[in-house]
């Protein structure tokens, strides 16, 4: 039996590559094959972390496979992290790499472990961060040569990927798995009452809501959605906005934005960062969810809209075009207002929701935590 050590954030800590490291885990764990996770002590100072917090207190540890090892600035714990690793003897370890400021610490890790014949995976995000930081580009060349493999979640992460070397032969594409840890779908009335939301109108029709969620940074182009919900063609249609998420941005200059154009009576504005238990309220309260990216690689957002057969509206940007098939199960469009403005008309007019929603149900399973783990597995057999 193979023996898999993954690297990378895990609960307590909070956000979407924590979730996806647990929920591989759980995978692992659920069809009895070997594995455990090697987590952080301490992820980023305090100083470079935009949020209020780091990890969630509704959530601990619940794994006994998880050990909290690695302290970002202290590299006597890249040491005894190495050595733990080696002692327990994996086949392979998977270390998850999104941001330049990890590739020194998970560079020294990678070269110890390889020094005793174990095979290294590099899980990628992203090859290069959402905002440029110093010395980018030699820091991911380093660690891209720390490993032996790669695993991509998007064509266009693995052509940033080549970029940096266009000899690297050990690279596949496998989509970003479904979540299936936020629970079940639930009635729409219902989720619309747990957030305290109208359900009706005053002509007695069910108001029209569309979702924003995740953190609120600059590329994932919330300013732009914000002019499209005040677009004429939107106005009439009375559609209304949730913005469910921590702003890692200034949120002065979106409250400005939204005063400016006249429609703070159509936007719920929930900013702070939204707990597990309460991921299905927003996404079931929705009739469709907007991603209007700047910039992009891939979406752990889409994949919560997959586990809620919710509809998308992406933009054409990175690796979102992977996700959808225009006007089948939602909308892939330019990242101006315009375009979403008009797609999300065309969703109302033309009642979407279900036929995009029946469309979600037959792709899931393209999108399976089983697909992601035997992809690790096929590389280290190669």
């Amino acid at each position: 039996m193979l023996k898999r050590i993954i690297i990378g954030p895990s609960y307590p800590l909070r956000g979407g590559i924590s979730e996806s490291n647990h929920a591989l885990q759980n995978y692992f764990e659920e069809n009895h094959q070997n594995s455990k996770i090697v987590s952080y002590s301490l992820q980023y100072p305090k100083f470079l972390f935009p949020g209020k917090q780091q990890t969630v207190d509704s959530i601990s540890s619940s794994s006994s496979s998880t050990f909290n090892l690695i302290n970002t600035l202290n590299p006597f714990s890249w040491l005894k992290t190495a050595y733990w690793v080696i002692n327990e003897k994996p086949n392979y370890v998977i270390i998850r790499y999104w941001h330049p400021y990890f590739a020194v610490c998970l560079s020294l890790i990678a070269k110890l472990i390889r020094k005793k014949s174990i095979f290294i995976i590099a899980w990628i995000d992203n090859i290069n961060p959402h905002e440029s930081i110093p010395l980018q580009k030699f820091l991911t060349s380093y660690f891209i040569k720390s490993c032996d493999a790669f695993v991509v979640m998007s064509k266009s992460v693995k052509c940033d990927l080549l970029k940096y070397n266009h000899t690297l032969k050990n690279i596949l594409v496998c989509p970003h798995p479904i979540y299936n840890n936020f629970g079940k779908s639930i009635p729409k009335i219902d989720a619309r009452k747990n957030l305290g939301l109208s359900n009706t109108t005053l002509n007695n029709n069910e108001s029209k809501y569309i979702l924003f969620f995740g953190l609120i940074r600059n590329y994932k182009g919330l300013l732009i959605l914000l002019d499209a919900l005040a677009e004429k063609n939107i106005s009439k249609l009375d559609v209304k906005l949730i913005i469910a998420g921590e702003f890692y941005d200034s949120k002065e200059k979106y409250c400005e934005k939204i005063n400016n154009l006249g429609i703070s009576d159509r936007v719920v504005l929930h900013d702070f960062y939204i707990n597990n238990n309460d991921v299905v309220n927003y996404f079931c309260a929705s009739d469709m969810v907007v991603q209007p990216y700047l910039a992009a690689t891939q979406s752990g957002v889409s994949m919560i809209a997959y586990n809620f057969n919710r509809p998308l509206l992406l933009t054409n940007v990175g690796g979102l075009a992977e996700y959808v098939d225009h006007k089948k199960n939602g909308y892939l469009v330019s990242p101006n207002p315009k375009a979403i403005s008009s797609a999300i008309e065309d969703f109302y007019l033309h009642n979407r929701e279900k036929p995009f929603s029946d469309s979600i149900k037959k792709k899931k399973d393209n999108y399976s935590w089983k697909n992601l783990a035997k992809t690790f597995d096929s590389l280290y057999k190669l």
